[in-house]
């Protein structure tokens, strides 16, 4: 019995116990490139510990195998990503459009985006016509109309036509810049094609449409509101 708690806590078997706790929290990381990392490293100091340590040549097999699979992976996946260097129109949309994403799953995504300036007037959406890229507006202002009447406007940091390449349906209003626009336009099916190969990329995408719809149903209430109270105030001074 002592021999065996002697083994089960023996220097070598507790360097080994780390090597697999880093499998299982690996398996706990929140992204892909997380969980591929950890077990990278996990496996790494399995094989310094079954060749090093506490020679064990076939534990050494299945840890360096381990290690060998989960490197491929992060290589093949994306061999830059992980030192990609932003500039700051990168890093703009990284830290407001997705900013839940690792390094690594935001170049992978930029790096299905085209960077594009548009001049006044240029359009971006039409009302009934099909929405052919998401847009992403770095600088510039976008106006909004439905019907031929101004409805709204986005600007710096706003998602154009989500609502179209979120659903697959037609856009409900034309988009055209109001002041000179820089923007970042992923092509729609080319969008779908990728996303529905990286589950953690697809969900920061749709969790940025929602935020994005949802900050201009607030403005269109406010802006409601706004005419309500002027068109009230009107009615008052016409009863004086």
């Amino acid at each position: 019995m002592s021999i065996w708690v002697y083994e089960l806590f023996s220097p070598e078997a507790l360097i080994e116990y780390v090597a697999i706790f880093l499998i299982v929290v690996a398996l706990a990381m929140p992204t892909l490139t997380l969980v591929r990392w950890t077990a990278f490293v996990g496996g790494l100091v399995g094989v310094a510990v079954t060749g090093f340590v506490a020679v064990d040549r076939t534990g050494l097999v299945w840890w360096s195998l381990l290690t060998l699979v989960v490197l491929l992976r992060i290589v093949l996946r994306d061999p830059r990503g992980m030192f990609s260097r932003f500039n700051a129109e990168q890093t703009q949309f990284w830290k407001r459009v997705v900013p839940s994403l690792d390094r690594a799953s935001a170049a992978n995504l930029l790096n299905h985006g085209k960077w594009q300036d548009a001049e006044v007037g240029h359009v971006f959406t039409r009302e009934g016509g099909r929405v052919n890229e998401l847009v992403y507006v770095a600088r510039g202002r976008v106006g909004i109309t439905v019907d031929g009447k101004p409805v709204g406007q986005v600007d710096d940091g706003a998602l154009v036509g989500e609502v179209g390449v979120a659903t697959g349906e037609t856009a409900t209003a034309t988009t055209a810049a109001l002041t000179p626009v820089r923007y970042l336009a992923f092509d729609a099916d080319t969008l779908y094609d990728f996303l529905d190969g990286h589950q953690d990329i697809q969900d920061a995408v749709e969790l940025a449409i929602e935020r994005n719809l949802r900050d201009k149903l607030s403005r269109a209430n406010q802006r409601a509101a706004h005419l309500d109270d002027g068109q009230a105030g009107e009615v008052a001074s016409s009863q004086q």
